[in-house]
């Protein structure tokens, strides 16, 4: 669900995220001014949008301009399609040879890196009377060990696959993502076997118009390519995926502004049962509790009893007592007065302070990528969007 600006209309259930148009924009942009000049973008919105909503994101994407867009989700692609976004969709990896013909009908652009897959393209594009050759991509495995041509086979591939009569060959790319030193330094290596392989196929004939290597950690550490486009995910979201050392990446919003729910039930306990006596009581220290509808199944997580997670109200950090299926049960002092239906704040600001994706992920070990994924599907989306007053 998305909703502009309102969230009033959550009732039965307040619990929502708010996503910044404005900040994705910026972000665009900033990647932009970091890519090496006549760059195609290629946005990636695999996994729901990076668990932003695939939808809102895709509807900013296309109006800033994004050349392309990639994901996994065909379910996705589906769906933007069939919302008007029109902006052209690759299919990363992930579909048998016998679903390829679905990828043709809906004109997304499979990814294909055996011949199997080509083979299905082809028929596919034969059988439906293609007005032209349908496009595909490439992936090549240039290291990863996770999906794509062999570096070693790749040459004598695109050969078989260019004789096809019913396709042509719109793009080649790989992926190398890493975190620290370690892997930037293998990505490094690797790189250069993509772009040989590159050179190699215009020596034998194979301009292909497309080529992308680079994504959001090489241009958090300022890398730039003689490839023709970059595909980033993490910087488009303001998510980390270097460690901080490695590059500076202060000029990338949070996408994800605020998740934020709204009380639903307060109790003063007043010593009884007793402090320490059991259920939530075994860890309250406060008199007062109050609860929100932000459980597991929307996307929250249990925590060990060395973590300290706290939500905010009104810019004061009250500590979280536990997590159950539906509900956080956090505890308030005397002095701090909440009336039922009052706003919680579980990640983003809140007066004076703020709990970012960072330190929110910290209390469950986990990254801010994992948050977003955790959250994702489970709650409205509301789309703050100060430009468009929207």
């Amino acid at each position: 669900m998305l909703i502009s600006g309102d969230d009033t209309r959550f009732g039965t259930h307040p619990a929502w995220m708010e996503i910044d148009a404005q900040a994705l924009r910026h972000n665009l942009k900033q990647i932009r001014k970091r890519a090496a000049s006549n760059v195609m973008v290629i946005g990636s919105v695999k996994a729901n949008g990076y668990g932003h909503g695939v939808l809102p994101i895709c509807k900013i994407l296309e109006e800033a301009g994004v050349d392309m867009l990639t994901t996994g989700s065909f379910s996705d692609a589906r769906i933007l399609r069939n919302e008007g976004i029109t902006t052209p969709i690759v299919m990363l990896g992930g579909a048998l040879p016998v679903g390829i013909s679905e990828l043709v009908q809906e004109k997304v652009i499979p990814t294909i890196y055996n011949i199997e897959a080509a083979n299905a393209v082809d028929v596919a594009a034969g059988s439906m009377g293609a007005n032209g050759k349908i496009p595909v991509f490439i992936k090549v495995d240039c290291g990863m060990g996770r999906l794509g041509i062999s570096l070693s086979g790749a040459v004598s591939f695109i050969e078989k696959v260019s004789k096809l009569k019913n396709l042509w060959i719109q793009g080649l790319y790989t992926h190398l993502s890493f975190k620290d030193e370690n892997g930037m330094a293998f990505a490094e290596k690797r790189l250069i076997l993509f772009y040989d392989l590159i050179g190699e196929l215009k020596k034998r004939g194979h301009n292909i118009p497309i080529t992308q290597a680079l994504a959001s950690s090489a241009l958090a550490v300022g890398w730039q390519d003689q490839c023709s486009a970059i595909c980033p995910g993490h910087l488009l979201y303001g998510l980390p995926s270097i460690v901080s050392h490695l590059g500076d990446i202060d000029e990338f919003l949070p996408v994800c502004k605020n998740v934020r729910t709204r009380v639903i039930h307060l109790a003063d306990h007043q010593n009884d049962p007793n402090l320490r006596s059991g259920g939530y009581h075994t860890e309250r220290s406060l008199p007062k509790t109050g609860v929100v509808p932000f459980g597991l199944n929307d996307g929250n997580r249990s925590f060990s009893k060395d973590k300290k997670p706290v939500v905010l109200f009104k810019g004061q950090r009250l500590p979280v007592l536990g997590v159950s299926l539906e509900h956080l049960t956090f505890e308030m002092p005397n002095n701090v007065a909440i009336n039922l239906g009052d706003v919680i704040t579980i990640i983003g600001k809140s007066g004076n302070d703020c709990i970012g994706m960072e330190e929110f992920s910290s209390w469950f070990d986990s990254t801010s990528l994992e948050t977003m994924l955790s959250l994702s599907n489970r709650m409205p989306i509301i789309l703050r969007d100060e430009n468009h007053n929207r």
